[in-house]
């Protein structure tokens, strides 16, 4: 096939000027115009022959004409090439997106049941001529279509129409592409002479150019239908962030990437007073309070710089002149490219919040002085209890010992009966002095190293007459005798001997208690107390460890506490650096876990 260059420089030849009279010319400039070719636009690559022609009734109106434009430009080159070459019928078929189905292009003297027949045919090596082009990218002459093996599929098809010879060039543009193809049919065997082939190569070569300006057409109406899309979605997304801004019972601002404000809502304008123009660029410094101006203004050019998160309190002049707090938020929204193209911030009114804030700090302050007050006033009381109880605990066990005169076995039981309550009245003193010292935080830790089995052998040994009076089992055979916690050694005997003596309590005679340590980590441990007790609810378990709750059941009425116990045993261990945990099911029994600290032990060399 010859160049473009040498199909220009031999146009004049190939044409005779005489038979060109009366219709349009051709112009082989760089555009290489033809009658409509500027208005060639877009069709569907999946379209049929009815869709080519616009009479698609899916298609909508401006999809219609541009079609029509497009046949129309091909259709007035099909009948130029025509009125060049006397009794030949031009074809041009366009190929698919695909890369495999032929369509109508153009063809205004082809019987137009013939061009339906072979829109949407496939290109192949034994495709007809059309058909064989495309697949072979090279031009296909068939001098008899009723003899050539290449129609064999094809001849009853085009048997009707008188028919006979086709000589098919295919279209390709500069990359390689095949665009479709430009066929000649005539009605009687034939060959193409060097003046037919020229022919044939000036109307693919215009047919390339209409093709390429018609899709080149389409991609800039794709491009610009695109563009106008865009801005009438971002134009409808503004007007709904607008709407949906001014509604927000909060001020909504926006600010370009540098910090200048360039939009307000009118709430906000309304709140200072002003004209929505008085608060952009950086005017809104005005409105905020003189000290917190400086640390408002470092933290927002910070953010312009790293894009974090602007979020700061401030106070600011509202329309009255009174200074509010407000919580001023801002967002960056980032490009493709990580750069940020605007800031949308929010102000919001928190000045109840501030000061309801400052009333709650108040009365912390004023609820832990109580709780000094109450733990020195707690102090005291228990000195002034103590005193007498511990001189009528003295003087009972002088009766007890016979002094000054022995006494009765009745009265020794009612010394005996003294001597207990005694006992139990100094415990409940102790618990809520102990209680109080915690609340006050004044309460001290001497934290050292215990070795978990030699306080587990101490309160084995304080809880041994309750569990014989009993006949409970005691099961402390799972504890590591090696291991070494960090505690205070007396408070962690005093949170055991509360788990234990609650187990104890709430067990039924007979039954079973089991004490057993463990490792949870690296430098934390575990000493875990089981029972086989009443067990508690889901509710009841919720308020174990709230302090001066009482369970009320038969095995407890007998020794009615103040509530203290667990709640002390947990603030402890979790002063300690550890926790108390409950779990428990009704009928089966609670499980009590203490965590604590392990001791660090130096790893031999």
């Amino acid at each position: 096939m010859q160049s473009e260059s040498q199909l220009q420089a031999r146009l004049g030849s190939a044409t005779d000027p005489a038979r060109l009279a009366g219709i349009p010319s051709l112009s082989l400039t760089g555009q290489h115009s033809i009658p409509y070719a500027d208005r060639a636009v877009p069709r569907r690559a999946t379209g049929s022959f009815f869709a080519e022609l616009g009479d698609d009734p899916a298609a909508d109106d401006s999809e219609s004409a541009s079609r029509s434009m497009l046949r129309e430009a091909l259709d007035s080159l099909v009948t130029l090439i025509e009125r060049v070459a006397p009794g030949m019928r031009g074809s041009v078929l366009l190929l698919d997106e695909d890369g495999i189905t032929l369509r109508h292009g153009g063809a205004p003297n082809l019987p137009i049941e013939y061009c339906k027949l072979i829109d949407g045919l496939c290109i192949g090596p034994i495709a007809g001529s059309c058909g064989t082009a495309a697949f072979r990218k090279e031009r296909v002459i068939v001098r008899d279509i009723r003899t050539d093996p290449l129609w064999e599929p094809y001849r009853n098809l085009i048997a009707p129409y008188d028919l006979v010879a086709c000589w098919s060039t295919p279209i390709i543009d500069s990359g390689g592409r095949v665009l479709g193809t430009f066929a000649m049919y005539y009605e009687e065997p034939k060959e193409p002479t060097p003046t037919d082939l020229q022919l044939t190569d000036t109307a693919t070569l215009l047919a390339k150019n209409v093709i390429k300006r018609a899709r080149a057409t389409t991609k800039l109406r794709a491009r610009t239908d695109a563009a106008e899309r865009l801005a009438v979605a971002l134009q409808e997304s503004e007007t709904r962030f607008r709407m949906m801004a001014e509604t927000i019972p909060v001020q909504v601002w926006t600010a370009k990437p540098d910090g200048m404000l360039d939009y307000v809502t009118r709430r906000t304008a309304e709140y200072f007073g002003t004209p929505q123009s008085a608060l952009l660029g950086d005017r809104w410094a005005a409105m905020v309070h003189p000290d917190d101006l400086p640390h408002a203004s470092e933290c927002w050019q910070r953010s312009l710089v790293t894009g974090d998160r602007y979020e700061v309190e401030f106070r600011l002049r509202s329309r009255d002149g009174e200074y509010r707090w407000h919580l001023v938020r801002a967002e960056p929204l980032f490009d493709v490219d990580g750069n940020i193209v605007q800031w949308f911030g929010c102000t919001a009114d928190i000045e109840e919040h501030k000061r309801l804030e400052a009333a709650l700090d108040v009365a912390a302050a004023e609820a832990r002085h109580a709780n000094r007050s109450k733990a020195d006033f707690l102090a005291m009381m228990s000195h002034e209890l103590r005193t007498p109880l511990n001189a009528i605990g003295g003087y009972v066990q002088l009766m007890l010992d016979g002094i000054p005169n022995p006494a009765t076995e009745g009265q020794l039981n009612y010394l005996r009966r003294v001597l207990k309550s005694k006992d139990h009245l100094l415990s409940l003193i102790e618990a809520v002095l102990t209680h109080a010292k915690i609340e006050a935080g004044k309460l001290t830790y001497q934290i050292t190293e215990v070795v978990a089995h030699e306080v587990l052998s101490v309160v084995e040994s304080l809880t041994a007459p309750q569990r014989k009076a009993k006949r409970m089992s005691y099961d402390a055979s799972a504890c590591d005798q090696k291991l070494v916690f960090r505690a205070d050694k007396q408070k962690l005997v005093q949170i055991l001997l509360n788990v234990l003596s609650n187990a104890i309590k709430f067990t039924p005679d007979a039954g079973c208690i089991t004490v057993s340590t463990s490792v949870l980590g690296p430098a934390l441990g575990a000493i875990t107390i089981r029972d086989t007790g009443l067990g508690m609810s889901a509710e009841e378990l919720a308020l174990v460890f709230e302090p001066y709750v009482q369970f009320d059941n038969s095995l407890s009425r007998e020794h009615k506490g103040t509530g203290l116990g667990m709640p002390i045993s947990r603030e402890m261990a979790r002063a300690m650096g550890g926790d108390l945990g409950a779990t428990s099911e009704p009928g089966v029994g609670s499980t009590f876990t203490l965590t604590l600290p392990l001791e660090k032990r130096a790893t031999p060399a």
